[in-house]
């Protein structure tokens, strides 16, 4: 990773921008049915939310048209692989994002070992998890799915490991760790 130019592109992409991007810039749109397609079977949605609710399509997009911009030219590479490969073994009149669930699923279990679908997948984690000002988490469902407390500050103290320390001063309003 290179973290000086991902924090550059994060302030030039409007890192202190109120509202997410909420529209695909980067993929086209067959593009980015297709990748929306596959996060949405890697995070179905159904009684939870999923990356399809979480709008991870919106980080994926961002990403790629921004910080991860180095990795666009290898991911539409491997997306165009992807795609040819579907096409020749299931035909070209039903593109992926528009087949059966169970099709979908037979031929990404085809293809999860792919530097693409691991692509889709690493990008799909992120943008359930991102902060929601990147595109993806929508409503903090992401969060809300794996139990995250979007606190703005926490209350000391922590634990009993540190009711000890000399140089520990409650906040004031807090009460002390009692075992």
């Amino acid at each position: 990773m290179n973290w000086p130019k991902i924090a550059a592109a994060t302030e030039h992409s409007g890192h202190d921008a109120a509202a997410p991007p909420n529209a695909i810039k980067t993929l086209s749109e067959s593009e980015a049915a297709t990748v929306d397609a596959i996060a949405n079977l890697i995070v179905p949605g159904g009684t939870t939310p999923g990356a399809r609710d979480a709008r991870v399509i919106y980080f994926i997009d961002n990403a790629l048209g921004s910080f991860f911009a180095a990795q666009l030219p290898s991911f539409r590479e491997g997306l165009g692989e992807f795609t040819s490969s579907y096409s020749s073994s299931h035909g070209t009149e039903t593109s992926f994002a528009s087949a059966a669930e169970t099709q979908q699923i037979a031929f990404l279990k085809e293809v999860e070992k792919t530097p693409f679908f691991l692509a889709v997948r690493r990008l799909t984690v992120l943008g359930l998890l991102a902060l929601p000002k990147y595109g993806g988490n929508h409503d903090n469902l992401g969060w809300k799915l794996i139990g995250v407390e979007d606190n703005h500050a926490w209350e000391p103290p922590f634990g009993f490991y540190d009711q000890d320390y000399a140089g520990f001063e409650p906040y004031p309003g807090t009460k002390p760790y009692t075992a």
